[in-house]
């Protein structure tokens, strides 16, 4: 195991499993620019090793991320600078860089909100493959409460997640989702008990750890694109990826599993979570 003391968090990497720790609990875990920054390093190392096929996020102390520093935000209140809008179109613009690579990224990325993710620590978690939500989970686009405009990528994923109509509902309104909504809207995966939630992260990441790591990279960097991509496109790219997958040692031996009547390495049916955290609330 090798554990990195951030700035703002924790980075541990042991047997295949990164966990990214929001550490500022007193705060409820803010998107400060240290921990902005600590997601740009942390997406540094984990790019870098190749062992790592899950990425947990959490926060400490029963807060996931409530948006905004607001000190950071109330310095910048009242000393705005020369150019404040500029500086702000150049914060953003930086965000959005490790952002998309966060989306991107060939690991799969669970999300556990426990506590509230508010604001950008919402647009956050939506850029997880998977949110994990505890009973006491909250979500809202609040940034209309302080006069401002979602971001972190807030306008293009909501949507797709939930619709047009429910994204203009939760953006305009800023008011809050418990974590039953969330899921019912299909933000969220699955909700369990609070005490549970990092167990239930854990339980799933193992499971992943069984995939075919280089065919999931390949359909989530498909589906990343297929918003904003025709039919042939990505049927092209599809069958390019096909053809990487089915000549892989791993295609190779579910085949010869599934002929023998072997079990298969991967059958999420089989090892997947208990029933009562799959199931709707």
């Amino acid at each position: 195991m090798t554990a990195h003391t951030l700035r703002a968090s924790v980075l541990t990497v042991r047997g295949g499993i990164a966990e990214l720790v929001h550490n500022r609990p007193e705060a409820r875990n803010p998107l400060s620019s240290d921990l902005r920054q600590d997601y740009a390093d942390m997406l540094d190392r984990v790019e870098a090793d190749d062992s790592v096929r899950v990425l947990r996020l959490r926060g400490a102390g029963g807060s996931f991320c409530a948006g905004g520093d607001l000190a950071e935000m109330k310095q910048r209140v009242l000393e705005p600078g020369p150019d404040a809008a500029a500086a702000t179109r150049r914060r953003i613009a930086a965000a959005s860089v490790w952002l998309r690579r966060l989306l991107a990224l060939r690991a799969v990325v669970i999300a556990e909100v426990d506590g509230p993710a508010v604001g950008a620590g919402f647009s956050l978690a939506l850029h997880a493959d998977f949110v994990l939500a505890s009973d006491a989970a909250r979500f809202c686009m609040s940034f209309a409460r302080v006069g401002a405009v979602p971001d972190f990528g807030a306008h293009h994923l909501l949507p797709r997640v939930v619709g047009l109509a429910a994204a203009r509902d939760l953006l305009l309104t800023g008011r809050m989702l418990g974590a039953r909504e969330a899921h019912r809207l299909g933000i969220v995966h699955a909700v369990v008990p609070s005490p549970s939630l990092a167990e239930s992260g854990q339980r799933m990441a193992v499971q992943f750890l069984q995939a075919p790591a280089e065919a999931l990279a390949m359909s989530k960097a498909i589906l990343l694109g297929s918003f904003e991509t025709g039919y042939a496109a990505v049927s092209a790219m599809e069958a390019q990826s096909q053809a990487i997958a089915m000549a892989s040692a791993y295609h190779a031996d579910a085949v010869m599993r599934f002929t023998a009547r072997q079990p298969l390495r991967y059958d999420w049916d089989r090892d997947g979570p208990a029933p009562e955290d799959a199931a709707a609330p």
